[in-house]
């Protein structure tokens, strides 16, 4: 096996073997009472934690078993707060009512605010009998290390699917036009040249949030004839929210992706060979773009952070810099 197939199969084997861990320590009946299950896929998460419910309660469809119980985010804020985190702990507290296990699941658990944070360490601290409470998060530094140093940890890396789009890969493709352009001397000396690619870095803003939206509302048009029984008004609300975010976030990284492969290049790039300065150019454009998710996630407007990159983008990428 070549060093890049082993790079790339070693998150699975990782993966692998925290699950035997999970099994093997189910068999002698020395489960963890709390495993975090982490990982940069939320889909992929909720299936993985629904597998080992079912194992836990022996049963296929666990969502459905009178003892299995769950937490979410609600509102647009998409917070956990204190009160139904208490509630659900209640809930939990009592005894399994078919059978001898009960499996609670938080999702989202890095949502927590610092009182509900606060309680749940509470629980980890004397957890219920007969009890395994799973936490889910693509975010795990954003809990309470406390809370953390408390579970079972299972880190479940997903191979990056592309988005396939029709209206993103067109996106992509100018946006790398852009940067060719750019990175070819069109925004120096040429007063005409450069105006048109400044009016082209916000029409491709403009068409980056069109095309979220429209990957939001169909996402969220399926995501609707699955969702689970009883959640309330505000536990949708969060639901759809998050799955914006996390498209959202797809978007970025697809993003990062195409600026790297533009910096980079090919092997018959006639570029040439990447040299320090592309390198040092596009180590300022991944800054910006980790700067931009970063301000995203405390609510920064999207059409504002995509203006900040892209009017950043100019910069970056003129041939005198």
């Amino acid at each position: 096996m070549n060093s890049s197939a082993a790079t790339v199969d070693a998150p699975a084997r990782s993966a692998a073997r925290a699950l035997r861990a999970f099994t093997d320590s189910l068999d002698r009946g020395r489960l963890a009472h709390a495993i975090l299950v982490h990982g940069d896929h939320p889909p992929a998460l909720e299936l993985a934690c629904l597998d080992l419910a079912g194992r836990l309660l022996a049963t296929p469809n666990p969502a459905r078993h009178p003892d299995f119980f769950t937490l979410r985010p609600s509102g647009k804020a998409r917070f956990i707060r204190v009160d139904p985190l208490r509630e659900f702990v209640a809930k939990i507290r009592l005894s399994a009512s078919a059978g001898p296990r009960k499996v609670a699941v938080v999702y989202e658990a890095d949502r927590m605010m610092i009182p509900a944070a606060n309680a749940f360490l509470k629980t980890l601290e004397e957890p219920p009998a007969d009890t395994t409470l799973f936490l889910l998060t693509t975010r795990p530094n954003d809990l309470l290390p406390t809370i953390r140093s408390r579970c079972f940890h299972l880190r479940l890396p997903t191979a990056s699917t592309p988005l396939t789009d029709a209206d993103w890969q067109a996106w992509r493709a100018d946006y790398a036009a852009w940067l060719a352009n750019l990175a070819g001397g069109s925004l120096t000396g040429d007063k005409t040249a450069a105006c048109g690619l400044v009016l082209a870095a916000y029409g491709l803003g403009a068409r980056f949030e069109s095309i979220l939206e429209h990957l939001t509302d169909a996402a969220w048009t399926d995501a609707k004839t699955r969702l689970p029984d009883g959640l309330d008004d505000e536990e949708v609300e969060a639901m759809q929210t998050g799955l914006h975010k996390g498209l959202r976030a797809s978007l970025l990284v697809e993003l990062e992706q195409a600026t790297r492969d533009f910096a980079l290049g090919r092997p018959d790039d006639p570029a040439g060979p990447v040299t320090r300065d592309r390198a040092a150019r596009l180590t300022r454009a991944v800054a910006d773009l980790e700067k931009i998710a970063g301000l995203l996630e405390v609510n920064l407007a999207e059409a504002a952070a995509l203006e900040f990159f892209l009017l950043r983008s100019l910069r970056h990428w003129t041939a005198k810099n």
